[in-house]
Protein backbone atom coordinates (compact mmCIF):
# COMPACT_ATOMS: atom_id res chain seq x y z
CA UNK A 1 0.00 0.00 0.00
CA UNK A 2 1.38 3.18 -1.23
CA UNK A 3 -0.43 5.90 -0.02
CA UNK A 4 -0.49 7.20 3.44
CA UNK A 5 -3.42 8.48 5.13
CA UNK A 6 -3.39 11.60 6.91
CA UNK A 7 -4.40 9.49 9.64
CA UNK A 8 -0.94 7.78 10.08
CA UNK A 9 0.91 11.08 9.28
CA UNK A 10 0.04 12.76 12.25
CA UNK A 11 1.04 9.92 14.17
CA UNK A 12 4.45 9.06 12.57
CA UNK A 13 7.57 9.98 14.73
CA UNK A 14 8.64 12.90 12.68
CA UNK A 15 7.07 15.77 13.49
CA UNK A 16 7.49 14.94 17.32
CA UNK A 17 10.69 14.35 17.00
CA UNK A 18 11.59 17.82 15.40
CA UNK A 19 9.44 18.89 18.59
CA UNK A 20 11.70 17.27 20.86
CA UNK A 21 15.24 18.79 19.19
CA UNK A 22 13.66 22.19 18.82
CA UNK A 23 13.22 22.27 22.43
CA UNK A 24 16.31 20.79 22.98
CA UNK A 25 18.26 23.26 20.94
CA UNK A 26 16.23 26.49 22.45
CA UNK A 27 17.85 24.72 25.57
CA UNK A 28 21.28 25.47 24.29
CA UNK A 29 20.54 28.82 22.91
CA UNK A 30 19.34 30.04 26.70
CA UNK A 31 22.49 28.26 27.87
CA UNK A 32 24.74 29.85 25.64
CA UNK A 33 23.36 33.38 26.64
CA UNK A 34 23.55 32.74 30.80
CA UNK A 35 24.70 35.17 33.26
CA UNK A 36 26.69 34.92 35.91
CA UNK A 37 24.11 33.33 39.01
CA UNK A 38 22.12 32.07 36.43
CA UNK A 39 21.13 28.45 35.93
CA UNK A 40 18.71 26.87 32.99
CA UNK A 41 17.85 23.92 33.15
CA UNK A 42 15.60 20.98 30.68
CA UNK A 43 12.06 19.16 30.95
CA UNK A 44 12.79 19.81 35.04
CA UNK A 45 10.36 22.78 36.32
CA UNK A 46 8.67 22.99 32.47
CA UNK A 47 9.88 22.54 29.05
CA UNK A 48 12.86 24.80 29.77
CA UNK A 49 13.46 27.26 32.25
CA UNK A 50 15.93 29.96 33.83
CA UNK A 51 16.81 30.71 37.58
CA UNK A 52 17.50 33.91 37.94
CA UNK A 53 20.40 35.14 40.12
CA UNK A 54 17.61 37.64 41.76
CA UNK A 55 15.74 33.97 42.57
CA UNK A 56 13.07 34.76 39.81
CA UNK A 57 12.31 32.04 37.43
CA UNK A 58 11.21 32.03 33.59
CA UNK A 59 9.01 28.77 32.46
CA UNK A 60 9.57 28.21 28.65
CA UNK A 61 7.02 26.22 26.51
CA UNK A 62 8.66 25.80 23.08
CA UNK A 63 5.92 24.68 20.50
CA UNK A 64 6.52 23.31 17.16
CA UNK A 65 5.06 22.73 14.13
CA UNK A 66 6.20 21.56 10.49
CA UNK A 67 2.91 22.92 8.75
CA UNK A 68 3.63 25.49 5.77
CA UNK A 69 1.52 26.38 3.24
CA UNK A 70 2.36 25.96 -0.64
CA UNK A 71 4.98 28.83 -0.41
CA UNK A 72 6.55 27.06 2.72
CA UNK A 73 5.36 29.99 4.76
CA UNK A 74 4.85 28.38 8.62
CA UNK A 75 1.55 28.32 9.95
CA UNK A 76 0.10 31.12 12.27
CA UNK A 77 -0.22 30.96 15.95
CA UNK A 78 -4.26 31.40 15.52
CA UNK A 79 -6.42 32.84 17.78
CA UNK A 80 -7.47 29.54 19.11
CA UNK A 81 -4.62 27.66 18.46
CA UNK A 82 -4.78 24.50 21.15
CA UNK A 83 -0.59 24.79 21.33
CA UNK A 84 -1.22 28.50 22.91
CA UNK A 85 -4.47 27.28 24.98
CA UNK A 86 -3.03 24.21 26.20
CA UNK A 87 0.58 26.30 27.14
CA UNK A 88 -1.74 29.03 29.44
CA UNK A 89 -3.92 26.19 30.84
CA UNK A 90 -0.24 24.39 32.01
CA UNK A 91 0.78 27.32 33.63
CA UNK A 92 -2.96 27.69 35.51
CA UNK A 93 -2.25 24.76 37.31
CA UNK A 94 1.11 25.39 38.12
CA UNK A 95 -0.44 28.95 39.98
CA UNK A 96 -3.10 26.55 41.04
CA UNK A 97 -0.82 24.23 42.67
CA UNK A 98 1.53 26.87 44.38
CA UNK A 99 1.64 28.90 46.68
CA UNK A 100 0.75 32.91 46.48
CA UNK A 101 4.48 33.69 46.86
CA UNK A 102 4.41 31.65 42.96
CA UNK A 103 3.19 34.81 40.93
CA UNK A 104 5.89 36.65 42.66
CA UNK A 105 8.69 34.54 41.75
CA UNK A 106 8.03 33.21 38.14
CA UNK A 107 7.47 34.56 34.42
CA UNK A 108 6.10 32.59 31.41
CA UNK A 109 7.21 32.43 28.25
CA UNK A 110 5.38 30.53 25.09
CA UNK A 111 7.98 30.01 22.52
CA UNK A 112 6.71 28.70 18.97
CA UNK A 113 7.65 28.76 15.18
CA UNK A 114 4.30 29.59 14.63
CA UNK A 115 3.65 33.19 12.79
CA UNK A 116 1.76 35.62 14.65
CA UNK A 117 -0.88 36.67 12.40
CA UNK A 118 -3.72 38.44 13.52
CA UNK A 119 -3.62 37.00 17.00
CA UNK A 120 -6.75 38.16 19.26
CA UNK A 121 -5.45 37.10 22.46
CA UNK A 122 -1.74 38.40 21.72
CA UNK A 123 -3.20 41.91 21.40
CA UNK A 124 -5.64 41.28 25.03
CA UNK A 125 -2.33 41.04 26.51
CA UNK A 126 -0.72 44.42 25.00
CA UNK A 127 -4.03 46.44 25.62
CA UNK A 128 -4.13 44.71 29.28
CA UNK A 129 -0.62 45.90 30.07
CA UNK A 130 -1.69 49.31 29.45
CA UNK A 131 -5.06 49.50 30.91
CA UNK A 132 -4.96 47.05 33.27
CA UNK A 133 -8.91 46.50 32.87
CA UNK A 134 -8.74 43.07 33.57
CA UNK A 135 -12.81 42.55 33.35
CA UNK A 136 -12.62 43.73 30.12
CA UNK A 137 -10.16 41.35 28.96
CA UNK A 138 -12.13 38.62 31.01
CA UNK A 139 -14.99 39.71 28.44
CA UNK A 140 -13.24 39.11 25.65
CA UNK A 141 -11.81 35.66 26.71
CA UNK A 142 -15.36 34.21 27.25
CA UNK A 143 -16.32 35.69 23.75
CA UNK A 144 -13.09 33.35 22.45
CA UNK A 145 -14.63 30.55 24.32
CA UNK A 146 -18.05 30.76 22.87
CA UNK A 147 -16.49 30.70 19.46
CA UNK A 148 -15.43 27.32 19.51
CA UNK A 149 -16.95 24.46 20.11
CA UNK A 150 -14.15 22.30 20.96
CA UNK A 151 -14.85 20.72 24.10
CA UNK A 152 -10.95 20.91 24.94
CA UNK A 153 -10.24 24.06 24.14
CA UNK A 154 -13.25 25.68 26.42
CA UNK A 155 -12.15 23.59 29.47
CA UNK A 156 -8.47 25.41 29.09
CA UNK A 157 -10.29 28.87 28.72
CA UNK A 158 -12.75 27.87 31.52
CA UNK A 159 -9.88 26.86 33.69
CA UNK A 160 -8.17 29.92 33.04
CA UNK A 161 -10.54 32.70 33.98
CA UNK A 162 -11.53 30.20 36.79
CA UNK A 163 -8.24 32.21 38.61
CA UNK A 164 -9.09 35.08 40.93
CA UNK A 165 -8.95 38.54 38.90
CA UNK A 166 -5.94 39.76 40.96
CA UNK A 167 -4.36 36.33 39.95
CA UNK A 168 -5.31 36.89 36.87
CA UNK A 169 -4.05 40.25 36.25
CA UNK A 170 -0.22 39.20 37.51
CA UNK A 171 -0.08 36.57 35.88
CA UNK A 172 -1.21 37.95 32.05
CA UNK A 173 1.76 40.52 33.11
CA UNK A 174 4.52 38.00 33.13
CA UNK A 175 3.23 36.18 30.25
CA UNK A 176 5.15 36.86 26.80
CA UNK A 177 4.61 35.41 23.39
CA UNK A 178 7.55 34.76 21.04
CA UNK A 179 6.30 33.74 17.45
CA UNK A 180 8.53 33.19 14.42
CA UNK A 181 11.46 31.58 16.53
CA UNK A 182 12.44 29.30 13.52
CA UNK A 183 15.86 28.44 12.09
CA UNK A 184 16.54 27.60 16.07
CA UNK A 185 19.76 26.02 14.98
CA UNK A 186 21.03 28.71 13.17
CA UNK A 187 20.24 31.02 16.05
CA UNK A 188 22.51 28.48 18.14
CA UNK A 189 25.32 29.21 15.76
CA UNK A 190 24.96 32.87 15.65
CA UNK A 191 25.49 32.97 19.73
CA UNK A 192 28.66 30.82 19.21
CA UNK A 193 30.25 33.07 16.84
CA UNK A 194 29.88 35.87 18.84
CA UNK A 195 31.70 34.46 21.22
CA UNK A 196 34.25 32.67 19.22
CA UNK A 197 34.38 36.01 16.46
CA UNK A 198 35.18 33.50 14.23
CA UNK A 199 33.23 31.89 11.17
CA UNK A 200 35.23 29.07 10.43
CA UNK A 201 35.22 27.45 13.63
CA UNK A 202 31.09 27.76 14.44
CA UNK A 203 30.97 24.75 12.46
CA UNK A 204 33.15 22.60 14.68
CA UNK A 205 32.08 24.17 18.06
CA UNK A 206 28.88 23.74 17.20
CA UNK A 207 29.22 20.07 16.61
CA UNK A 208 30.83 19.68 19.68
CA UNK A 209 28.49 21.82 21.58
CA UNK A 210 25.96 19.58 20.60
CA UNK A 211 27.44 16.14 21.20
CA UNK A 212 28.73 17.31 24.75
CA UNK A 213 25.24 18.58 25.56
CA UNK A 214 23.64 15.54 24.50
CA UNK A 215 25.51 13.11 26.48
CA UNK A 216 25.47 15.39 29.47
CA UNK A 217 21.86 14.99 29.18
CA UNK A 218 21.60 11.32 28.45
CA UNK A 219 23.83 10.81 31.52
CA UNK A 220 21.87 12.99 33.99
CA UNK A 221 18.37 11.48 32.86
CA UNK A 222 20.09 8.17 33.22
CA UNK A 223 21.12 8.88 36.71
CA UNK A 224 17.79 10.34 37.69
CA UNK A 225 19.40 13.66 38.44
CA UNK A 226 17.54 17.24 36.82
CA UNK A 227 19.07 18.38 33.80
CA UNK A 228 20.40 21.82 34.49
CA UNK A 229 23.59 23.84 33.85
CA UNK A 230 24.23 26.67 35.74
CA UNK A 231 26.73 29.34 34.19
CA UNK A 232 29.66 28.07 35.94
CA UNK A 233 28.87 24.50 35.11
CA UNK A 234 28.54 25.94 32.01
CA UNK A 235 32.28 27.65 31.75
CA UNK A 236 34.09 24.16 33.59
CA UNK A 237 32.03 21.56 31.55
CA UNK A 238 31.65 22.97 28.29
CA UNK A 239 33.72 25.94 27.61
CA UNK A 240 36.70 23.71 26.33
CA UNK A 241 34.28 23.57 23.34
CA UNK A 242 35.42 26.46 22.31
CA UNK A 243 39.09 26.48 23.38
CA UNK A 244 39.60 25.60 19.41
CA UNK A 245 38.92 28.78 18.75
CA UNK A 246 41.55 30.75 21.20
CA UNK A 247 44.25 28.29 21.12
CA UNK A 248 47.61 29.63 18.62
CA UNK A 249 47.98 26.82 16.01
CA UNK A 250 45.45 24.62 16.43
CA UNK A 251 43.39 22.35 13.73
CA UNK A 252 39.39 21.37 14.42
CA UNK A 253 38.48 17.80 13.83
CA UNK A 254 34.52 17.76 12.35
CA UNK A 255 32.30 14.89 12.14
CA UNK A 256 32.11 14.78 8.30
CA UNK A 257 30.39 12.18 6.44
CA UNK A 258 32.64 9.11 4.96
CA UNK A 259 31.35 7.35 2.30
CA UNK A 260 32.75 4.07 1.38
CA UNK A 261 33.23 2.71 -1.93
CA UNK A 262 31.50 -0.25 -3.06
CA UNK A 263 34.17 -2.64 -3.74
CA UNK A 264 37.14 -2.27 -0.53
CA UNK A 265 39.44 -4.75 -1.92
CA UNK A 266 40.07 -3.30 -4.93
CA UNK A 267 41.86 0.07 -3.17
CA UNK A 268 45.25 -0.27 -4.63
CA UNK A 269 45.98 0.59 -0.60
CA UNK A 270 44.03 -2.68 0.25
CA UNK A 271 45.73 -5.02 -2.28
CA UNK A 272 48.96 -3.93 -0.66
CA UNK A 273 48.37 -4.93 2.43
CA UNK A 274 46.99 -8.03 1.67
CA UNK A 275 49.71 -9.15 -0.31
CA UNK A 276 52.01 -8.53 1.95
CA UNK A 277 49.92 -10.48 4.65
CA UNK A 278 49.46 -7.74 6.93
CA UNK A 279 45.66 -8.12 6.75
CA UNK A 280 43.89 -11.16 4.89
CA UNK A 281 40.51 -11.06 2.22
CA UNK A 282 37.30 -10.24 3.93
CA UNK A 283 39.02 -8.43 7.24
CA UNK A 284 37.23 -6.27 9.29
CA UNK A 285 40.07 -4.33 9.12
CA UNK A 286 39.85 -2.96 5.84
CA UNK A 287 36.49 -0.99 6.72
CA UNK A 288 38.19 0.18 9.59
CA UNK A 289 41.91 1.18 7.50
CA UNK A 290 39.49 2.97 4.88
CA UNK A 291 37.61 5.21 7.00
CA UNK A 292 40.54 6.12 8.51
CA UNK A 293 42.17 6.93 5.42
CA UNK A 294 39.09 8.59 4.13
CA UNK A 295 38.83 10.95 6.98
CA UNK A 296 42.09 11.90 7.03
CA UNK A 297 41.44 13.31 3.38
CA UNK A 298 38.28 14.85 4.30
CA UNK A 299 39.51 16.39 7.11
CA UNK A 300 42.87 17.66 4.40
CA UNK A 301 40.23 19.42 2.10
CA UNK A 302 38.03 20.96 5.37
CA UNK A 303 41.40 23.05 6.70
CA UNK A 304 42.70 24.05 2.85
CA UNK A 305 38.94 25.04 2.44
CA UNK A 306 38.77 26.74 5.70
CA UNK A 307 42.11 28.48 5.00
CA UNK A 308 43.42 26.69 8.61
CA UNK A 309 46.43 25.73 6.45
CA UNK A 310 47.67 26.87 3.17
CA UNK A 311 48.37 24.41 0.12
CA UNK A 312 51.84 25.00 0.72
CA UNK A 313 51.80 23.58 4.08
CA UNK A 314 50.18 20.63 2.90
CA UNK A 315 52.50 20.32 -0.30
CA UNK A 316 55.60 20.26 2.77
CA UNK A 317 53.81 17.90 5.34
CA UNK A 318 53.32 15.73 2.71
CA UNK A 319 56.70 15.68 1.13
CA UNK A 320 57.70 15.07 5.00
CA UNK A 321 56.14 12.21 5.33
CA UNK A 322 57.16 10.56 2.48
CA UNK A 323 60.60 11.26 3.28
CA UNK A 324 60.12 9.49 6.90
CA UNK A 325 58.64 6.44 4.67
CA UNK A 326 61.56 6.51 2.24
CA UNK A 327 64.24 6.89 5.17
CA UNK A 328 62.87 3.82 6.53
CA UNK A 329 62.20 1.60 3.38
CA UNK A 330 65.96 1.79 2.85
CA UNK A 331 67.28 1.14 6.27
CA UNK A 332 64.59 -1.62 5.84
CA UNK A 333 65.33 -2.87 2.51
CA UNK A 334 69.39 -2.47 3.28
CA UNK A 335 70.43 -5.99 3.52
CA UNK A 336 67.70 -7.07 0.96
CA UNK A 337 69.47 -4.90 -1.73
CA UNK A 338 72.51 -6.43 -0.96
CA UNK A 339 71.65 -9.58 -1.19
CA UNK A 340 70.05 -9.20 -5.17
CA UNK A 341 73.52 -7.30 -5.67
CA UNK A 342 75.29 -10.66 -4.78
CA UNK A 343 72.85 -12.68 -7.32
CA UNK A 344 70.25 -14.08 -5.26
CA UNK A 345 67.42 -13.56 -7.02
CA UNK A 346 64.22 -11.60 -5.22
CA UNK A 347 62.39 -14.30 -5.81
CA UNK A 348 64.32 -16.50 -2.91
CA UNK A 349 63.89 -13.28 -0.62
CA UNK A 350 59.78 -13.34 -0.82
CA UNK A 351 59.24 -14.72 2.81
CA UNK A 352 62.12 -11.89 3.93
CA UNK A 353 60.47 -9.41 2.00
CA UNK A 354 56.86 -9.80 3.09
CA UNK A 355 58.63 -9.83 7.15
CA UNK A 356 59.98 -6.62 6.06
CA UNK A 357 57.20 -4.90 4.45
CA UNK A 358 54.86 -5.55 7.43
CA UNK A 359 57.81 -4.58 10.10
CA UNK A 360 57.58 -1.33 7.74
CA UNK A 361 53.86 -0.82 7.85
CA UNK A 362 53.87 -1.22 11.80
CA UNK A 363 56.82 1.66 12.05
CA UNK A 364 54.76 4.01 9.98
CA UNK A 365 51.52 3.49 11.42
CA UNK A 366 53.58 4.66 15.05
CA UNK A 367 54.14 7.83 13.42
CA UNK A 368 52.34 11.09 15.11
CA UNK A 369 52.67 13.73 11.84
CA UNK A 370 52.56 17.23 12.10
CA UNK A 371 51.33 19.92 9.63
CA UNK A 372 53.57 23.02 9.76
CA UNK A 373 52.93 25.45 12.61
CA UNK A 374 50.13 22.99 14.09
CA UNK A 375 50.57 20.34 16.58
CA UNK A 376 50.85 16.35 15.58
CA UNK A 377 47.36 16.04 13.92
CA UNK A 378 47.14 12.29 15.36
CA UNK A 379 47.88 8.88 15.25
CA UNK A 380 44.85 8.42 13.73
CA UNK A 381 44.73 10.85 10.78
CA UNK A 382 48.98 10.21 10.26
CA UNK A 383 47.53 6.16 9.08
CA UNK A 384 45.24 7.29 6.88
CA UNK A 385 47.40 9.85 5.37
CA UNK A 386 49.85 7.02 4.58
CA UNK A 387 47.03 4.56 3.16
CA UNK A 388 45.89 7.40 0.87
CA UNK A 389 49.57 7.79 -0.07
CA UNK A 390 49.92 4.37 -0.83
CA UNK A 391 46.49 4.05 -2.42
CA UNK A 392 48.13 7.02 -5.04
CA UNK A 393 51.22 4.56 -5.56
CA UNK A 394 53.20 7.32 -3.60
CA UNK A 395 54.81 5.22 -1.74
CA UNK A 396 54.60 1.29 -0.99
CA UNK A 397 55.55 -1.56 1.53
CA UNK A 398 56.68 -4.60 -0.80
CA UNK A 399 60.31 -4.14 -1.52
CA UNK A 400 58.93 -4.47 -5.64
CA UNK A 401 56.26 -2.49 -5.26
CA UNK A 402 55.99 0.02 -7.89
CA UNK A 403 56.40 -2.95 -10.19
CA UNK A 404 53.80 -5.12 -8.82
CA UNK A 405 51.35 -2.46 -8.52
CA UNK A 406 51.98 0.57 -11.71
Amino acid sequence: MNDISSTQVQHTAGPQDIGFAYQFYYFMLLALELRHGQKVGFEVKDDVHIDKGDGITILFQTKHTVIANNQGVIQNLTTLDIDLWKTLNNWTDFIKSNNNNFLKKHSFVLVTNKNEGNNQFINLLSVLNTDKDIDKAIVKIKELKNKTKDETLQKYILNLISLDKTKLLSFFSKVSIETGVDDIIERVKSKILEKCVQDRFVEPIFEKLSSNFHEAKYTDIKDRKNFEISFDDFKNKFGKCFQIAFQEKSLPKRELQVLLPENLENQTFIKQLIDVGEIQSGSKYIKEYTTQMLKALNHFSFWIDENFVLPTDMDDFKKNSIQIWANEFRAKYRQIEKKISSGIPASDLEEDIGNLSIELVDYLRQQDLSIPSYPPIGIEFSNGHYYALSDKLEIGWHFNWKKKYS
